[in-house]
């Protein structure tokens, strides 16, 4: 299949190709200070003591936090809002969003918290693929 074809093909699938530069692969893999943490609630008022400050630390405490609080931050969107906003990565927060639009992955409490993990997992090892390509990159390619 020739490139021309391919493009052709992704237009009409309306496929987003998303660029990143090696310093928005660092930014988005890197650590935020307590400050910019995620702070997980169970509730209004209600802190569960947990926080993050990476993406891959969030990652893992998608696994251990308590379910309500999964429902009580997906319902608000302050997962994907924390992951746009503080962290920089549209692409996972569209993910997201996508999750917390979806009615079935509200049934249950374990499909939830499998999809969210899913995605975010996904979208980690994605950007450690790419970032460890990326150093290989000459530098005026990621300008």
């Amino acid at each position: 299949m020739t490139q021309k074809l391919t493009l052709k093909q992704a237009k009409r699938e309306d496929v987003h190709f998303e660029v990143l530069s090696r310093d928005q692969i660092t930014r988005i893999l890197g650590t935020l200070g307590q400050d910019r943490a995620f702070y997980f609630y169970e509730d209004v008022g209600r802190p569960t003591g947990d926080s993050a400050t990476s993406v891959t630390d969030f990652c893992t405490k998608i696994n251990t936090v308590a379910s309500p609080s999964l429902s009580f931050h997906l319902k608000r969107g302050d997962f994907e809002s924390w992951i746009k906003n503080a962290i920089g990565d549209t692409e996972l927060a569209n993910s997201i969003a996508k999750i917390r639009k979806t009615k079935t992955a509200w049934k249950r409490e374990a499909t939830l918290r499998k999809k969210l993990y899913s995605a975010i997992r996904d979208r980690v090892v994605e950007l450690q693929d790419l970032l460890r390509h990326a150093l290989t990159w000459p530098e005026s390619a990621v300008t």
